[in-house]
């Protein structure tokens, strides 16, 4: 009975690793009993020989691989490596687990800016470019024009389906012909026919370049929608604006069916003016915030205080508005980009980026102007997590805005070249953005404990609610009340709303089962009864 009962732990943990690894079929690592030097197939089979190939794996002979026939099972294998006279202990073989979850872009490892703000710790939980409730999240980025339909951006550019290309038709009614893939502001006749440029081409690349396709570089977001809009003078952009609010508006109205989901837009560009000289481009921020747009925007690429000189957007006073100055992979403020105690809010990293030019290739540009696409990808980005967030963008947009504006400025690294010459004095660290925001998500839970067991005494599967304060993996063990291990799970807690376990004891024999669960600060545990 009790090999039996090694076989059935043996096989329910194999199968938990063939479900979590990528094992190799009918191999093992095996160590030799002390004073054997060398292994010697059994003659418990009935077969002339079970085993397919032998190799050593030390000089001393007492750890090696053995690989089984084909048409052998794991139980039979396990079987056999068991009742081995010369055979101490064994496991199967299982390939690498990658760890890091770094996109497999051709020029990732370039990419100094994602790994230092944390854009990729972020895609470790989801890439997913949707909301908790499916919809497509979209950035707004205006510029000069752009080379949307290069290979690296096509899949990421945002497509207007209830319009027909070229008709010079007004299909979806939203008071714009043609705009199939955006809007170009800068031509009388409307329609999405954006000319190439490598600067606008550059910005939609760091928000959203496809990411992990082996093509080129990720951007910000590896999938995103980005709505595109040309301009190039203060008109064209109050009419980009605009043309965001009304598609975010028909996108609330309709209950998705219309519309676009916009929650940040991005302006790589400004004028050397005040408030005053543009009141009427600085007011379109607060109808963008009304609808749950937060905007980035680029500051000066001086080293000027803008108070003095002059900027807009980067000194309208309105709440749904991030300015943004620049910062490099030393984290320190580039000298040449604008700072401001009251107006710029935070930095980012924009120097020596790599990025698509006009016709897809990757070049290093740097600037203010790659800042702020980074914080506007963030904002797109936190979008995936939090039902909470989501549900409030689309019944409370500004309170939405003001709760993502205030995450992103505070939950920050602090730079001292950033401090006193910023509002923040902090440097974007999205990771910790989502932690912030999964305290925010958190707080409307009641039962605050971090683990709750609801123990049914074995009338169906045990559930587990699970909210630790912090995300990330932990481990699951199960002992019987004799301390014989059961079970062990990995739990990745992803930062969003309570996080339910099922633990199926119905098999189990009647008793007292202890569960443990550990990982990063947290260490709990308690017992359960079947009956």
């Amino acid at each position: 009975m009790k090999f039996n009962f090694y076989l059935i732990i043996l096989t329910f943990l194999t199968n938990s690793l063939y479900s979590q690894n990528s094992i190799l079929a009918h191999r093992y690592t095996v160590s030799l009993k002390p004073g054997v030097t060398s292994f010697k197939e059994s003659n418990t089979s009935s077969r002339n020989s079970v085993i397919k190939n032998i190799e050593y794996l030390n000089s001393y002979q007492n750890i090696l691989s053995i690989s089984f026939h084909d048409d052998l099972n794991p139980e039979e294998e396990s079987q056999y490596l068991k009742k081995h006279p010369d055979i101490l202990n064994f496991q199967a073989v299982v390939n690498f687990k990658q760890r890091g979850c770094n996109p497999n872009d051709s020029a990732y490892l370039a990419q100094y800016n994602m790994e230092l703000m944390k854009f990729d710790e972020i895609w470790c939980y989801a890439t997913s470019g949707l909301s908790p409730f499916g919809d497509t999240i979209v950035v707004g980025a205006i510029d000069n024009g752009f080379s949307y339909w290069l290979t690296d951006m096509i899949p990421n550019i945002y497509a207007n389906r209830l319009e027909i290309p070229d008709n010079g038709k007004d299909d979806d009614l939203n008071g714009y012909r043609d705009d199939y893939y955006g809007l170009n502001a800068k031509i009388s006749s409307e329609g999405d026919n954006h000319q190439g440029d490598t600067h606008g081409t550059e910005v939609i690349s760091v928000i959203g370049a496809k990411g992990n396709n082996r093509v080129g570089i990720s951007g910000t977001n590896q999938n995103i929608k980005i709505l595109l809009c040309s301009a190039n003078s203060s008109d064209e952009l109050v009419k980009c604006y605009h043309y965001f609010v009304k598609m975010k508006r028909d996108y609330l109205n309709s209950g998705g069916k219309k519309g676009a989901f916009i929650v940040s837009s991005n302006l790589s560009a400004g004028f050397d003016a005040f408030p005053d000289d543009l009141p009427l481009v600085c007011q379109a921020y607060d109808s963008l915030g009304s609808v749950g747009i937060l905007n980035a925007v680029a500051t000066v690429n001086e080293n000027e205080n803008i108070d003095i000189v002059g900027d807009v957007p980067g000194l309208c006073p309105s709440s749904s508005l991030i300015v943004v100055t620049n910062t490099n992979r030393s984290d320190q403020k580039v000298t040449d980009a604008g700072y401001s105690k009251v107006n710029v809010d935070l930095g980012a990293c924009g120097e020596g980026i790599p990025m698509l030019d006009i016709s897809g290739n990757i070049r290093e540009e740097s600037g203010c102007s790659f800042s702020s696409p980074h914080v506007a990808g963030a904002i797109s980005l936190l979008y995936q997590f939090c039902p909470k967030l989501t549900t409030l963008n689309k019944t409370k947009p500004q309170s939405a805005v003001s709760v993502l504006h205030d995450i992103l400025l505070n939950c920050g690294d602090p730079l001292s070249s950033l401090k006193d010459v910023t509002k923040s004095g902090n440097r974007l660290n999205i990771y910790k953005a989502l932690v912030c925001l999964n305290n925010y998500c958190q707080d409307s839970i009641t039962d605050k404990r971090p683990v709750v067991l609801y123990n049914n005494f074995g009338s169906g599967p045990v559930k587990l609610k699970f909210t630790p304060e912090q995300f990330g993996k932990y481990n699951l063990f199960i002992y019987n009340n004799l301390g014989q291990f059961i079970q062990k799970q990995e739990i990745n807690y992803t930062p969003d709303e309570d996080y339910y376990f099922l633990i199926d004891i119905n098999s189990w024999p009647s008793g007292v089962y202890h569960v443990y669960i550990e990982g990063l600060d947290l260490k709990w545990g308690e017992s359960l009864i079947k009956i």
